[in-house]
């Protein structure tokens, strides 16, 4: 089981593409990475993504709430308990917050943020700006 001094996080655009996310999904990649931050993953009709049993999906907020199509998406390595982490709302299907206790240290906490920045607009900058306001450390 990976600690959060010994966390990795890989972050990977792959642009829709299920031939790139199976490849990612069937690398050996679940025995060293404990975060796979993915922007643009690949979609079913009903805007799922893929996983294996080595991963734990965790989706924007707002794709259950808002019914929006996620440009964002976290996949959690199975082998870090869910007692370790939670997932944390933030207004956007383009943001995936989790927020990871590790129990020592100040913070006694990590928050990993994976962002899809729209280049059509700034708005993004603005929002995790007000978030990180009132979500940040005391």
């Amino acid at each position: 089981m990976q600690t959060l001094s010994h966390l990795h996080i890989w972050q990977q655009n792959l642009n829709t593409s299920h031939i790139a996310q199976l490849t990612l999904l069937n690398s050996p990649i679940s025995n060293n990475w404990g975060i796979l931050a993915i922007q643009e993953p690949a979609l079913n009709s009903v805007n799922n993504t893929r996983a294996s049993t080595h991963w734990r999906v965790v989706y924007p907020t707002w794709k259950f709430t808002h019914g929006n199509k996620p440009r964002a998406v976290m996949l959690v390595n199975s082998k870090i308990s869910t007692n370790a982490w939670r997932q944390i709302d933030f207004p956007s299907a383009d943001v995936v917050v989790i927020r990871e206790s590790h129990g020592y240290g100040y913070p006694p906490w990590c928050m990993v943020i994976n962002v899809y920045n729209d280049n059509n607009h700034d708005n993004m900058v603005e929002m995790l700006e007000q978030f990180l306001d009132t979500n940040g450390p005391e």
